[in-house]
């Protein structure tokens, strides 16, 4: 591998790394409070793509403009999906489960009616390819990896620092003692699952760019989204940022070096390394 080619899959995996720890902190801030693995976050990653292409390619709004709507808009259907769906079910979980299942079959078929299953491509913000030594990357890629690091910290400050962060993390370690604190569980679980949803359309909408839109974009990274956090162990925000990380570099260097496929059974053969030797993986407890 020459210099340049090493620059060019380095900066691709930073990429690929920051959408994935974008999912997968929503996947596994979900799991942390509700204790169920949401099969839908798929389809939700694929709606946040398809509310940017929207607002910036059908309303002509500017793409960062459209960002910002996006996220709000599918993280508010993200409350509504938990109040009307989910909240019924709250102390069953393995019918959450199945719901989520169902759910993501029925966004998918929603999705392909409504949208039509064909490719839409989303025209980025800027036009302008950078280089770095003999590499070149395109700005609407290289702006990902910003924009996901500001999202991230502004998630850790919030789970830190406020008193609802305080609250989800009550909640994420005990949630019948939180509730004896007078926590409001129900509302924690419907915050957690919205903040969730808008984590995975962030992600979406950043990748739209890049790739084109479509109803099925969301079969692949829901599985890279459950490697990320067995990786870094259930529940862990900071073990879904590590094991993003993880996945975006074996990822890209493995598909430079040996293809697509190779890189996706390297992937899997990780995480069976690791679970051997740490079975809560690695920030998990």
């Amino acid at each position: 591998m020459t210099g340049a080619e090493f620059t060019q899959t380095l900066l691709n995996a930073l990429m690929l790394a920051s959408v994935y720890v974008l999912m997968a902190s929503g996947f596994t801030l979900i799991y942390s409070i509700m204790h169920i693995v949401n099969f839908a976050h798929g389809e939700i990653y694929m709606l946040g793509a398809f509310a940017v292409y929207y607002f910036s390619m059908e309303y002509h709004l500017n793409f960062f403009l459209a960002l910002v709507l996006a996220i709000l808009v599918v993280g508010v259907l993200g409350i509504l999906l938990e109040r009307v769906l989910f909240l019924p079910m709250q102390q069953a979980h393995l019918p959450q489960v199945i719901l989520s299942l169902g759910l993501a079959m029925a966004l998918q078929g929603i999705a392909s009616v409504a949208f039509g299953a064909g490719d839409r491509p989303v025209d980025g913000p800027f036009d302008t390819v950078l280089r770095f030594g003999g590499a070149a990357i395109s700005m609407e890629r290289l702006i990902i990896i910003p924009i996901s690091v500001a999202i991230m910290i502004a998630l850790f400050a919030f789970v830190k620092w406020t008193r609802t962060g305080q609250a989800m993390r009550a909640v994420a370690q005990d949630s019948d003692a939180a509730a004896l604190q007078g926590i409001d569980v129900a509302f924690i679980s419907c915050l957690a699952f919205g903040v969730g949803c808008a984590l995975a359309s962030a992600a979406g909408a950043l990748i739209a760019p890049v790739f084109y839109v479509n109803p099925f974009m969301g079969g692949s990274v829901i599985m890279k989204a459950f490697i990320i956090i067995c990786l870094g162990g259930m529940g862990s925000i900071s073990g879904a940022a590590v094991g993003g990380l993880i996945l975006g570099f074996v990822d890209s260097f493995g598909a430079t070096l040996f293809g697509n496929s190779v890189a996706n059974i390297i992937g899997f053969a990780l995480l069976i390394i690791i679970l051997l030797v740490r079975p809560q993986g690695l920030f998990g407890r």
